[in-house]
């Protein structure tokens, strides 16, 4: 396994970062996509067997793999390893359920109205999937979800909150410009940067537990 993460860090290592977009799209490797997402889905199932764990240990679940995957996605999006890593495994369980859960659809076809994991789905399917993983239910449907969800502060935001604006819906990675999402236009599920200057336009929020 360290052997395939130390391939993929070197397979991204030379690709460039095109002009930022509303949300900046990093070209991200095949390799790279399918080990987040292949390693993602053993950390959400690992996790979900969990739950019976007293709420002290479960920090230490998965986390290796979780701090893998951290350190990979930030030298992808170009972010503080250090911040994300400690950010992931210090989240509350059922947020890094579903922040894994959204991360194991990494590489999945976007398609409109399409709502089969693994298979194909659109944005607001994709953060429906995700906190569905972790035991809570929401609707289909960006402005939707975000009607029906709690607002918050968006330095405040964590692992798993719903970044929102009209017509789009995303999950966060739990850092301010840092989300995972089915991105449409012959595109899939993936992990991006939001250009600094579009935050501004953005919403945060959290789904009501």
């Amino acid at each position: 396994m360290r052997l395939a993460l130390s391939t993929c860090v070197v397979a991204v290592a030379l690709l460039s970062v095109p002009t930022p977009q509303r949300v900046s799209a990093v070209p991200i490797s095949e390799r790279a996509s399918a080990w987040i997402a292949i390693t993602s889905r053993e950390i959400a199932l690992e996790l979900r067997r969990s739950h019976s764990v007293p709420e002290v240990e479960q920090s230490a679940i998965a986390g290796r793999k979780i701090r893998e995957v951290a350190s990979l996605v930030a030298h992808l999006l170009e972010a503080d390893a250090e911040q994300l890593r400690s950010v992931w495994v210090s989240a509350p369980l059922t947020r890094k359920i579903a922040l894994f859960s959204a991360l194991s659809q990494v590489g999945v076809p976007y398609r409109t109205n399409a709502d089969a994991p693994f298979i194909a789905l659109d944005c607001s399917a994709l953060t429906k999937f995700a906190w569905a993983q972790a035991g809570v239910p929401i609707e289909r449907g960006s402005q939707y979800q975000y009607a029906r969800a709690e607002r918050v502060v968006r330095d405040d935001a964590q692992v798993g909150d719903l970044v929102w604006y009209p017509g789009h819906i995303m999950l966060s990675l739990g850092v301010p410009h840092l989300i995972v999402h089915a991105r449409s236009g012959q595109r899939s599920v993936e992990i991006h940067r939001i250009d600094s200057t579009r935050l501004p336009s953005m919403q945060w929020v959290s789904p009501r537990q």
